[in-house]
């Protein structure tokens, strides 16, 4: 099986399995939240890079209001610059 030629869908359907995998049943206080915000946070960085840190291009890209976009990515903590655009933990 050729990960790269699978639907986004079923890849992070594959990932998440595996993820839950490893926790052996270990309950994760929010778990739902956690995973939507770490799916958040690689949309906003991909997005990011894609357009050089331009917030504004960025947005269009997602189909997002820049300030939606710039929210988000504070609360996130998804850096601007696509050099950086690593999570900031």
């Amino acid at each position: 099986m050729d990960p790269l030629k699978l639907p986004l869908e079923e890849l992070l359907y594959l990932r998440l399995g595996c993820f839950l995998d490893q926790l052996g049943g270990r309950k994760v206080p929010g778990l739902y939240r956690v995973l939507l915000d770490q799916v958040d946070r690689a949309v906003l960085r991909q997005a990011i890079e894609r357009s050089d840190g331009q917030i504004s291009t960025a947005a269009e890209l997602l189909g997002l209001d820049r300030n939606t976009l710039a929210r988000k990515m504070k609360r996130l903590r998804v850096a601007a610059s696509p050099a950086r655009a690593v999570a900031q933990r």
